[in-house]
């Protein structure tokens, strides 16, 4: 912001990729794939080890290269483990 004083703070967090998506697509696509790549974590998770869902959302962070939203992946995730 000092090098460009009149480009907006939102301009510069687009130009330098810092959003997060509130895309619920793009959430459940990459819960999706995390789901289907550890089909036994989600076994284990289902028959009481709640722990794992730091394991997941890790995990999901990591493919988003952190522009899921924590609150919705996390509700998401918790829907989708235990339906």
């Amino acid at each position: 912001m000092l090098k460009q004083p009149k480009i907006t703070p939102l301009k510069l967090a687009e130009k330098l990729n810092l959003l997060q998506s509130n895309d619920d697509d793009f959430l459940q696509t990459i819960i999706t794939q995390i789901l289907e790549q550890h089909p036994d974590k989600v076994k284990a998770y289902q028959k009481g080890k709640k722990g794992l869902i730091g394991f997941f959302m890790g995990e999901l962070m990591k493919q988003s290269k952190g522009k899921a939203n924590p609150k919705e992946a996390k509700k998401f995730l918790g829907e989708r483990l235990d339906s």
